[in-house]
C-alpha cells in the first residue's frame, strides 16, 4: 500500500473516521462511467465527507473514462477508502496498457495561466491534468496484469499545478474488507440461461434501435423516451450482465451466475423497464414496430430476472435460480 501524505490542515472532525473500504468491479465501458461516479458519492456521502464529492465524482469519472476506452481491459476496479483526513479514490484495470502512458497532458495551463481553454485540450490529457490539479497526491501502482491509479483527496489542500503520477510496483494489499455504500445493493442472477440472456439483451437492442427511428407514432415515441430514460440509470449493471455473459459464450457455458451492484432504487427501474418493454411487445403484435415481439421464454427470462432484482434490492431476499424459477411456475 502506498504511503498516505497529508497536505493542508484539516479539522479532526472532517476527515478523522474509521477507515472503511468500498469496492465494485465494473465493465470497462463507458456506460459504467455513471455508475462509478455514482458509486463513489454514495460512499463519500453515507461517511459524511460531502464537501468532496464533487471533486471525488470529477476524479473518478476521468479514471474510468480512461480504463473504459483507453486500458484494452475488460473489467476495472472502483474503490474509494476513508484514510486519516483524507479519501483515497482508485481505478483498476486488468489491460495490457502500461503505468507509463498515464501522463498529463503536457502544456496544460497552471493556476496562474490562462493561454490555453480546457476545450483546446484533447480528452485524455485534459483529464488526467484535472486528476493531478484537484489530487493533493496521485500516483499509478503496476500490479501483475493491468494497473491502478489512486487519487488523494484533502479537503482545503494547498493549489498548485499539474504534476505527474508517482509510479510504484503494487505491494501486498492488506486494506479491511471492502464492502457497497449506504443504500446499495449486490444483485446474484443465479444459473442464468447464456445464449437465453444474450437474446433477451439483444431484443432490447433491437426495440432501442426501431425507436430512434420511429416518426409520426405518438405512443412509440412515449415509449422510446421513457425506455432511453429507465436504461441510462443502470447502464453499468446492465453491461456488467452482458460482458460476464459474452465470455461465458466464449468459453462455451450454457449457464453462468452473474453479481451486479446497484442502488436500492434500480430495482423500481427494472420493474418499470419491464412495463415499458411489455408495452413495446403489444405494438410489436400490432406491427406498428418492425421487431418481432418477444418470444415467451424471453418473456419469461425478463420476469425472472425482474423478480429477482425486487426481490433482493428492496427486500433482501434470497436469489433463486432460473430453474427452481421454473419449476415454480410450472
Amino acid at each position: 500500500m502506498i504511503r498516505s501524505g497529508i497536505i493542508g490542515e484539516v479539522p479532526d472532525k472532517q476527515l478523522t473516521r474509521p477507515s472503511p473500504r468500498l469496492r465494485v468491479r465494473f465493465a470497462a465501458d463507458p456506460a459504467s462511467v455513471p455508475g462509478a461516479r455514482r458509486f463513489v458519492a454514495d460512499g463519500l456521502t453515507s461517511w459524511g465527507i460531502a464537501s468532496l464529492v464533487d471533486d471525488a465524482s470529477l476524479c473518478v469519472s476521468e479514471l474510468a473514462a480512461n480504463a473504459a476506452l483507453h486500458s484494452a481491459s475488460t473489467y476495472m476496479e472502483i474503490e474509494v477508502q476513508a484514510l486519516d483526513r483524507m479519501v483515497r479514490v482508485s481505478v483498476e484495470d486488468d489491460g495490457m496498457t502500461p503505468a507509463e502512458a498515464v501522463v498529463p497532458r503536457a502544456g496544460f495551463p497552471g493556476p496562474d495561466d490562462a493561454r490555453l481553454e480546457l476545450a483546446d485540450e484533447p480528452t485524455t490529457g485534459r483529464g488526467l491534468a484535472i486528476v493531478s490539479i484537484l489530487a493533493s497526491d496521485w500516483g499509478v501502482e503496476k500490479l501483475g496484469r493491468g494497473k491502478r491509479i489512486w487519487v488523494e483527496l484533502t479537503e482545503g489542500a494547498d493549489e498548485h499545478g499539474v504534476r505527474q503520477p508517482r509510479t510504484t510496483v503494487a505491494e501486498d494489499d492488506d486494506a479491511p474488507p471492502a464492502g457497497l455504500p449506504e443504500g446499495w445493493v449486490m444483485v446474484r442472477l443465479l444459473g442464468c440461461p447464456v445464449e437465453l440472456g444474450l437474446r433477451q439483451d439483444q431484443h432490447l437492442d433491437e426495440l432501442i434501435r426501431e425507436f430512434q427511428l420511429v416518426q409520426g407514432d405518438p405512443r412509440s415515441q412515449e415509449l422510446a423516451a421513457e425506455m432511453a430514460g429507465l436504461l441510462s440509470a443502470p447502464a453499468h449493471a446492465r453491461h456488467m450482465g452482458r460482458q460476464l455473459s459474452q465470455e461465458a459464450a466464449r468459453q462455451g457455458k450454457t449457464h453462468l451466475d452473474i453479481e451486479m451492484a446497484m442502488p436500492v432504487e434500480f430495482g423500481r427501474e427494472v420493474a418499470k423497464l419491464q412495463e415499458a418493454v411489455s408495452a413495446a411487445d403489444v405494438l410489436c403484435e400490432e406491427r406498428r414496430l418492425l421487431t418481432l415481439a418477444s418470444s415467451e421464454e424471453l418473456r419469461l427470462l425478463r420476469a425472472w430476472m425482474t423478480e429477482s432484482v425486487i426481490g433482493q434490492a428492496e427486500r433482501a431476499a434470497e436469489p433463486v435460480t432460473w430453474s427452481d424459477w421454473l419449476r415454480r411456475r410450472r
